[in-house]
């Protein structure tokens, strides 16, 4: 994983896994739900651009971290596709050589090509998982409606 890359998953992460304590509620205070996923109502307003307010900027920082984390999910299965096919060539290339150098050499890039498909990628919190998916069903919706 190329750092930049992990430095932006793991702030969003730790952005979504902090741990505040309780603070009594205030009626004049939006108080985000405890779990901290998303409705659609929330999700319809955002996109529709609803005003300023505590609620909105809320629902903008989990809609940005949403967005993260489903780019960076594709981008995670398109670099394990890459190497799948990588370790195939490999593969394929290793049956073909004769010369113990080579053939080493090959093994220790399969082997290498191995290593890296066993990392898992970081594991997205639930609730922004749950946000990924409600905002992307509803932006792809949103771009039905308007070109059927």
């Amino acid at each position: 994983m190329r750092p930049a890359r992990a430095l932006v998953v793991a702030a969003l992460l730790l952005a979504a896994c902090r741990n505040e304590p309780a603070r009594p509620a205030d009626p004049g205070k939006y108080q985000p739900p405890a779990d901290g996923r998303l409705s659609e109502e929330q999700v319809r307003k955002h996109l529709a651009g609803a005003q300023k307010s505590a609620e909105s900027r809320w629902v903008a920082a989990r809609v940005r971290e949403a967005r993260m984390a489903g780019m960076a999910g594709g981008m995670d299965r398109k670099i394990a596709e890459s190497r799948r096919g990588i370790l195939s060539s490999l593969e394929e290339r290793r049956r073909t050589l004769t010369d113990s150098a080579q053939q080493a050499e090959v093994d220790r890039q399969i082997a290498e090509i191995r290593r890296l498909l066993r990392g898992a990628p970081p594991e997205i919190p639930e609730a922004v998982r749950y946000n990924a998916e409600l905002l992307a069903r509803m932006e792809k919706t949103r771009i039905e409606r308007k070109h059927p």
